[in-house]
């Protein structure tokens, strides 16, 4: 069986070591010259507890969360190895309730307990080792008093705080391990630097794949092919037929990264919610993330393929927005005032992020607060997947595998 992945983010890269551990050689498509370099390697690797999504009333979207976290860490340990000191896990995340929040105090409080039930009910189903992260096996949201709010942020601005357990995983480490991984697997042949043009069925049997490299066209048959690409997803589905039958939106989000080693205590990781959004998060020795909605959302599109955004940026305008978006972080959390860094430790990356709904996350309404219509959708030896957020990457993977096996 000739197997074809296409898009070697965090979820192809996956799908495809876990093939090969089960004996099946795989192809890896990707227009990057590596695997994981683009969306899944800028982006600040939150592992998602469900906390953040409580304008999802049924809570379909916390609960998919939390399976995703709870097989987080063993599913990277299947591939590579899960080492907490190897991929830097963050400090624990704060969640910052914004003046002007969608959600207030009490019921927040009400989601972060149902989030609980829902962790205990998941990690009981997964056995009795499962654990979030190979830490902790019960989650934890508490509310800060006023005092401790004040101490951390600028009152102004934050109408309460709460600890909770929820943590990041420095991205750019688990790429690396991912990417080293799948080039030195002797069943993955990696094609990089190669733009899928289209997926097409052919008479009989099988399935053509077309993509440009090298500057001519190819075009390749295999017996099964996944879809997994991010930004390019809908454009190759329309190949094959398969237009979404509801409405969707890219956008372009900064993931600045700030590369000085920090101690836990130098910068709180924070969540901003839920009004206006952004993040800090403190990878200790792999430094600091940050990010600020809108000032790093610098595009959005409805079209079956986004534009190029990555590669219409330039130097300078990416270290503005880095600006902009510390300078509104520093009015919010005073500790960002003592961080010490030259320019050239500034990476101010970017990806694309693909969710259903057509209004952005400042509509009450968005299905943007809303990410459970998530999956593998099969047409034949075809499988288009829909990851949805960076902590479902590793679940996604083995079931995009699952899936080609004729396994689910």
């Amino acid at each position: 069986m000739r197997i074809a992945i296409l898009g070697a983010g965090n979820t192809g890269t996956c799908a495809a070591l876990e093939l090969a551990r089960r004996g099946h050689r795989v192809e890896l498509y990707d227009e990057a010259a590596a695997p994981v370099s683009r969306a899944s390697f800028h982006n600040e690797g939150k592992v998602h507890l469900g906390i953040l999504y409580a304008k999802d009333p049924s809570l379909r979207t916390a609960a998919l969360m939390i399976r995703g976290a709870l097989m987080f860490a063993p599913l990277l340990d299947r591939w590579v190895g899960w080492n907490r000191d190897r991929v830097m896990l963050s400090t624990p995340f704060y969640y910052g309730v914004h003046a002007g929040t969608m959600v207030d105090p009490a019921g927040l409080k009400a989601h972060y307990a149902r989030c609980r039930d829902i962790f205990d009910a998941e990690r009981a189903a997964q056995g009795p080792d499962a654990s979030y992260l190979g830490l902790d096996r019960s989650m934890a949201v508490d509310e800060l008093s006023r005092a401790e709010t004040d101490a951390m942020v600028t009152p102004e601005y934050f109408v309460t705080m709460f600890r909770t357990t929820e943590r990041a995983v420095d991205p750019r480490t688990v790429a690396r391990l991912l990417r080293a991984a799948a080039l030195e697997h002797p069943r993955i042949a990696f094609v990089g630097e190669a733009r899928v043009t289209s997926v097409g069925r052919l008479d009989g049997s099988g399935l053509r794949v077309a993509f440009r490299k090298d500057g001519g066209l190819h075009e390749e048959r295999y017996d099964q092919v996944a879809n997994t690409l991010w930004h390019g997803r809908l454009e190759i589905d329309a190949t094959m037929g398969l237009r979404p039958d509801h409405p969707w939106m890219y956008r372009y989000k900064f993931a600045n990264r700030v590369l000085v080693p920090l101690a836990p205590g130098d910068v709180p990781s924070i969540t901003c919610v839920l009004g206006p959004f952004g993040d800090i998060v403190n990878y200790g020795a792999n430094g600091l993330f940050l990010s600020w909605y809108p000032e790093g959302m610098i595009g959005t599109s409805h079209a079956l393929r986004p534009p190029e955004w990555d590669r219409e940026l330039t130097p300078e305008r990416r270290h503005e927005v880095f600006r902009r978006s510390l300078a509104e972080w520093v009015k919010r959390c005073p500790a960002l005032r003592a961080l010490s860094f030259r320019e050239r430790d500034v990476d101010p990356g970017g990806g694309v992020i693909f969710a259903w709904g057509d209004t952005d996350v400042d509509d009450h309404g968005s299905k943007l607060h809303e990410r459970h219509e998530l999956g593998v959708y099969s047409s034949g030896g075809y499988h288009t997947v829909n990851t949805g957020k960076y902590t479902m990457t590793p679940y996604m993977g083995l079931k995009t595998a699952e899936r080609i096996l004729g396994l689910s």
